[in-house]
């Protein structure tokens, strides 16, 4: 969105967007939790010593499972992080929202 257009953009609008993006950030942060630890007890347990199977086909599909959680824990920690800059920016949208509400409200009285 230009510069432009944010200016166009009324007071409701910006509070509008800011309540949508707290609530993705909210659902994101509720799906990265259950991403991240969702491979946990299975490496877990494919990898327990003494093993639970042996073979190189048990080898190779623990570390493909280990491979996997670890990228499941970077997807998690990127949507987390990504939740927090969208908080954020929700915060800033509320904090233009109730700027240019007060200078309407002003200019009113005036």
């Amino acid at each position: 969105m230009g510069n432009g257009d944010a200016q166009a953009e009324t007071p409701a609008q910006k509070k509008a967007r800011a309540d949508d993006l707290r609530d993705c950030a909210r659902r994101a942060q509720t799906m990265a939790k259950a991403l991240g630890s969702l491979l946990d007890t299975t490496v877990t347990q494919a990898a327990a010593n003494p093993p639970i199977w042996a073979g190189p086909y048990a080898q190779t599909t623990t570390k493909t499972l280990a491979e996997r959680r670890s990228s499941l824990h970077t997807m998690a920690d990127d949507l987390l992080r990504d939740a927090a800059r969208w908080q954020t920016e929700a915060g800033r949208l509320e904090d233009e929202a109730a700027k240019a509400g007060a200078k309407k409200t002003a200019g009113g009285h005036g």
